[in-house]
């Protein structure tokens, strides 16, 4: 990791529940070893989250507009110190009032870290919000006593920005811990104008691949195309409805056929797996009514005639399917015809020989 920038300024609360920016804090040293492990350990807390949003910035956002046109102003520059501490200062002044509009109970004070740096592919903007916790060391007695120190592992809220897949005008460059729909956990990704903003057809796509991908990278290839099918039957369901897709719900599903063996290795793995950033799946969304039509069956049209049928139906031939593919004729044979679909044929071809 390069640090570039780093920003930590201290969110206070006055008697009347009202948060205001301290005086103290700043621009810090970047080449101090200190600030470098700082940011990433936030980094990594963060990437420990299995619950992130991803998105991008919400144009019609007006709370959040300010921060946002002082981004886009900040990436033009040539990014000093100075420019960023400018940043900095919008994006803590524009949570300060976020927080004031929520439960001070919830949102709470703290210490508010303003970081860039780059990794080996991208260059990232990194805002987290920590605070204190209670330890214990020992005086020169060696007795005892109380220490207050900074609990880096433990992000009460962040928000990430990919500045190089935005710059690439990604529809998705940002992820955020929160949900939109619990106000008082949403305002910091209000003050940011973050919002989610992933298409569900891209979500229910990537939900798919990474179950199969998860099957397939854990040792579970017997089982990914009954984890698959599971999941699209809950997607599916969901659908129907009208309600919203939640990864710990299909992280359940996933749990179910994780084997015996490798319980305690993968049961509640899933959604962070899903989560991360190969496929950023967010944490809830609508599943997406055509995708799940094409992964689920296959339809196709002629000029004298259609098919409409289920995938898990089709097979090669000589596969004891209920509709089989014969690639050496190109020929489709449907077994196990109903009843009434036999009959139907048969009335069909007497008024044809009529």
């Amino acid at each position: 990791m390069e640090l570039k920038n780093l920003v930590i300024r201290e969110l206070q609360v006055n008697d009347g529940q009202q948060p205001f920016i301290s005086d103290t804090g700043g621009s810090c040293n970047i080449d101090n070893p200190f600030a470098q492990e700082t940011v990433a350990s936030l980094n990594n807390a963060l990437a420990r989250r299995a619950t992130l949003t991803h998105g991008a910035f919400n144009p019609e956002d007006t709370d959040g507009q300010v921060f946002i046109k002082a981004f886009e102003e900040y990436i033009e520059t040539p990014q000093s110190a100075e420019d960023f501490l400018s940043l900095a200062d919008v994006g803590i002044d524009q949570l300060a009032q976020a927080m004031s509009k929520v439960s001070m109970e919830s949102a709470g004070g703290g210490y508010v870290i303003f970081s860039q740096f780059k990794d080996e592919k991208f260059e990232y903007l990194l805002v987290g919000l920590v605070r204190n916790r209670t330890g214990i060391s020992f005086n020169e007695d060696l007795n005892p006593t109380e220490v207050r120190e900074v609990d880096l592992g433990k992000l009460h809220q962040a928000a990430k920005i990919n500045i190089s897949s935005y710059s690439l005008k990604k529809d998705s460059y940002l992820s955020f811990m929160g949900g939109k729909d619990k106000a008082d956990a949403a305002f910091f990704a209000n003050a940011f104008g973050c919002t989610d903003v992933v298409a569900s057809k891209k979500s229910t796509s990537e939900l798919i691949r990474a179950a199969r991908d998860f099957c397939s990278q854990n040792g579970m290839q017997d089982k990914r195309e009954q984890v698959v099918e599971d999941v699209v039957s809950y997607l599916s369901a969901q659908r129907s409805d009208k309600q919203s897709a939640n990864l710990p719900d299909v992280e359940q599903i996933l749990n179910a056929h994780v084997p015996n063996e490798r319980a305690e290795e993968l049961t509640g793995t899933f959604s962070k797996f899903a989560n991360g950033n190969e496929y950023s799946v967010s944490q809830e969304f609508q599943p997406h009514n055509h995708t799940l039509t094409a992964i689920t069956k296959v339809k196709a049209k002629a000029d004298n005639w259609s098919l409409d049928f289920s995938k898990k139906s089709l097979g090669p031939a000589g596969s004891g399917k209920d509709i089989e593919f014969d690639e050496q004729t190109n020929c489709i044979l449907l077994k196990r015809l109903p009843s009434r679909v036999i009959e139907q044929i048969k009335q069909a071809m007497l008024a044809e020989e009529e």
